[in-house]
């Protein structure tokens, strides 16, 4: 339970088959940013889309005492239903996903920026690295849509929204292309997205000189 004024956040992450990947994203990048928020209160939900033989260790949460929800669906449900499946496993009213595969923080402050907007606005629902996405009547969407999504990778989010509005099971969209429709869902409910310029997520690129932002997301791990 949060007191009046506090913060509290849960932390997203979905395993598949990369145990030191998820380990290193836990111990270098998570770890630390927790450790710089003792006011605030986290919860990680870790939703293990793994084979049984390349389950991710969870010993560090446990020696760290930290508040975690494991669930192993026991097959790779993919990225959508993942994601719905974290959601409605948070407790706090603010999200932040972040890719286990690839990442890499410089900046603990890094989720200040996410959630700021989130707390500074109420119809901001979605925060990250603001791309733009091309016509969204290729994915059924009324072409009057601002053409643009947040880059999955890391974003930030409010829990109620994606309740309200969660990722589609269409089998088409359920892993590629997810955060595209789900950007799309939410700008047709009349919600904003966020660009944050301190964050730098891309898709299948390396990013050049990454210590120029607080946390980036890029193939260069």
């Amino acid at each position: 339970m949060l007191n009046e004024g506090e913060i509290g956040v849960t932390i997203v992450i979905i395993p598949h088959n990369n145990p030191e990947r998820f380990k290193t994203r836990i111990e270098r990048d998570l770890l630390p940013t927790i450790a710089a928020h003792p006011h605030w209160k986290f919860q990680l939900v870790i939703i293990d889309n793994s084979d049984e033989d390349k389950m991710p260790p969870l010993g560090i949460l446990d020696s760290r005492h930290l508040h975690y929800v494991y669930k192993r669906p026991g097959t790779n449900i993919m990225y959508g239903p993942a994601m719905n499946l974290a959601v409605q496993n948070s407790i706090y009213p603010y999200l932040v996903y972040v890719c286990s595969n690839h990442g890499h923080m410089y900046d603990p402050t890094w989720i200040n920026d996410l959630i700021e907007p989130l707390i500074e606005n109420t119809n901001v629902v979605m925060t990250g690295s603001r791309y733009p996405s091309g016509n969204p009547t290729w994915l059924g969407f009324p072409p009057t849509l601002p053409p643009y999504h947040i880059q999955g990778g890391i974003f930030g989010a409010r829990k109620e929204t994606l309740l309200m509005h969660p990722y589609t099971t269409n089998q088409h969209y359920i892993h590629w292309g997810s955060d595209v429709y789900e950007c799309f869902e939410l700008l047709s409910a009349g919600f904003e997205l966020f660009n944050v310029p301190s964050i730098n997520s891309v898709w299948r690129q390396n990013v050049s000189s990454p210590e120029r932002w607080k946390y980036v997301h890029d193939d260069s791990e």
